[in-house]
């Protein structure tokens, strides 16, 4: 019997059987539980264990009862359920031959099963919300099933959680999955991480630059007035991360198309028709086709897709869907309200983003802030009220030098305050700052709650709330703030040259930095807007990529669908400038004329 077979059963051979013929196992290879090699080796195993276990020698060997003592050991302790072989892990053939010689095995649990609450950790549940900003005023930890403060896990590792709220999902079914597991399952595709470029270029960047953020460090949910402060310290070092973020929006967007039919001239209607149709998807790749009602002969021409994007979102900033001067709010509209019309401007701002569009830039921190953190989090100031005779009555209140004087504004204003429900009995002068505090929130906020909660439904298509809500450091920059100033060298990095010879090159380059120096009649952006359509860079960049090449043509022309600047080709710089003022220049009047003049009748 060979050593094999006496450890298989947890014996040693005797001395006197160290010379008896032993099996030679053929396989080289280790032993595998539940393969057929290793049931054939056990049971000859057994076999050969049989003659030994009886063979008088064994029984009189002085290791044998210790050895059978161990395996009675081991047989109690295992029960019926655990005890099997400790080399081939069987536990059929294994049981039937210890119940053969005489080896009882209890049947019940082993003893490490029968310990109370042995593995008790093992079966907690994770209970902690861990995006970066958590909305619930009650704690990362708070937890109250059905409702939007359950903490849904990951799918993937169920080491990390969400309340539902606080990533914007709607019913415990939806699936969430932290940035840690996201970043290793886009890793485990095989996608090659892009190099970074000063401006975005969509044709450049891949997935992982998208998606493998940096998670967000899980600690105690600070103050929203800490978070704010964090907002404003992180200043424009995320601009170069928002095109990323941008860039993962549109991986939505599908192959199929949808064409919209857009008149310049009333863009707010036909976009609002054409999201509105019932065959309009929002991740379809939108076409679009520029028609003119006064146009007897319905004649289409091809559109750019962002120069509509970037005319929608001008108009909504001007629209009376908001109030404010430079950084606004939402306003109150019962006719707009009534028609749905925040909903659709919040759905509006979301595919904008997601296909490649540009971004607001005209939102209030407070609009901002009320988004993200939600309105109960969010503490207005002065410089959100727009109305006039609202902003002289704080202003009187914080004004106040004492009680009577407080008292007296109070008076003077008493239907207005009881309208709102901002009475309040007066003690002390310190109680002003609580009278403005009050006045504030219901002016900013509660006043347009209803207007907030369908703007806020529309701006959740396609997820761009959620991400938002994940990367508000990233999106504070290109919703608070318009976009830096164009440059002469940022356009030369821009566009792409193609076919040009040195000369006209050079006009090129000299007629940039002559425009960035006021020595021309138009502007950079007045040039960004000619060639393709925008005044500003798009957070995700161009897509195709500006380009710019020289033909034989007396005037410069603009292809806005493909971004191509084709410039003239001429003998000086003086006819080089001359022309490119005049075509801009021109051209810019004539579009913006026909707009007025639609608007005037």
């Amino acid at each position: 019997m060979g050593a094999l077979a006496h450890n298989c059963l947890g014996l040693q051979p005797p001395t006197h059987l160290l010379h008896h013929p032993t099996m030679v196992l053929l396989s080289s290879g280790p032993i595998r539980a539940g393969s057929a090699s290793t049931a054939t080796h056990c049971q000859r195993h057994i076999a050969n264990a049989r003659h030994v276990l009886y063979h008088p020698l064994v029984v009189s060997a002085p290791l044998t009862p210790t050895r059978g003592d161990n395996l009675h050991v081991q047989a109690i302790n295992a029960g019926v359920f655990f005890f099997r072989c400790t080399v081939c892990n069987n536990s059929d053939i294994f049981q039937k031959e210890m119940l053969r010689m005489g080896i009882h095995i209890p049947e019940k649990d082993a003893s490490w099963e029968l310990e109370e609450n042995a593995y008790q950790e093992l079966l907690q549940h994770y209970e902690h919300c861990d995006v970066r900003r958590c909305r619930c005023k009650e704690g990362r930890d708070y937890n109250v099933p059905n409702s939007k403060w359950e903490i849904k896990r990951c799918q993937s590792c169920g080491s990390s959680g969400t309340h539902l709220a606080c990533s914007s999902l709607r019913s415990w079914e939806q699936n969430w999955e932290c940035l840690d597991c996201r970043g290793i399952t886009y890793n485990s595709g095989g996608f090659q991480k892009a190099k970074k470029h000063t401006l975005p270029n969509t044709n450049n960047v891949g997935i992982n630059d998208c998606l493998l953020e940096e998670s967000s460090p899980k600690l105690p949910r600070q103050s929203p007035g800490a978070q704010q402060k964090d907002l404003l310290r992180q200043g424009n070092k995320f601009r170069r991360d928002i095109s990323t973020i941008i860039i993962e929006l549109g991986f939505q967007i599908t192959k199929k198309t949808k064409r919209l039919y857009i008149n310049k001239a009333d863009i707010w209607n036909s976009a609002l028709n054409g999201f509105r149709n019932q065959k309009f998807n929002p991740a379809y790749t939108i076409e679009v086709a520029y028609v003119n009602e006064n146009d007897n002969f319905g004649t289409e021409h091809p559109g750019s897709k962002q120069e509509f994007l970037s005319l929608l979102m001008q108009h909504l900033e001007n629209s009376p869907l908001f109030e404010g001067s430079l950084s606004k709010n939402l306003s109150l509209n019962s006719q707009a309200l009534k028609e749905n019309h925040y909903y659709e401007a919040g759905k509006m701002l979301a595919i904008s983003l997601a296909h490649g569009g540009p971004s607001p830039g005209f939102f209030s921190k407070t609009l901002f802030n009320c988004l993200v953190f939600g309105p109960e989090n969010t503490f207005p100031t002065l410089d959100d009220v727009s109305d006039f005779d609202v902003a002289q009555i704080l202003i009187r209140i914080n004004s106040a030098t004492n009680v009577a004087d407080l008292n007296s504004i109070m008076n003077e204003c008493y239907n207005y305050l009881e309208l709102i429900g901002c009475l309040r009995i007066i003690t002390s002068l310190s109680d002003k700052y609580l009278l403005a505090k009050d006045i504030l929130a219901y002016h900013v906020i509660k006043r347009v709650q209803a207007p907030f909660e369908s703007f806020k439904q529309g701006l959740k298509t396609l997820g761009v709330l959620e991400k938002i809500q994940t990367y508000p450091e990233a999106f504070y920059s290109i919703f608070c703030h318009k976009p830096e100033n164009l440059s002469a060298k940022m356009l030369r990095d821009l566009f792409t040259v193609h076919t040009c010879d040195a000369q006209s090159l050079g006009f090129w380059n000299s007629y940039l930095q002559a425009v960035e120096d006021g020595k021309s009649a138009t502007t950079l952006e007045d040039i960004l807007i000619f060639a393709t359509g925008c005044n500003s860079i798009p957070p995700a960049g161009f897509k195709p990529t500006p380009s710019v090449e020289c033909l034989h043509m007396d005037f410069p022309v603009g292809n806005k669908c493909n971004n191509c600047l084709a410039l003239p080709i001429t003998n000086t710089y003086k006819e080089f400038q001359e022309k490119m003022d005049f075509s801009i220049r021109n051209t810019l009047r004539l579009e913006k004329e026909e707009s007025s003049h639609y608007i005037g009748h």
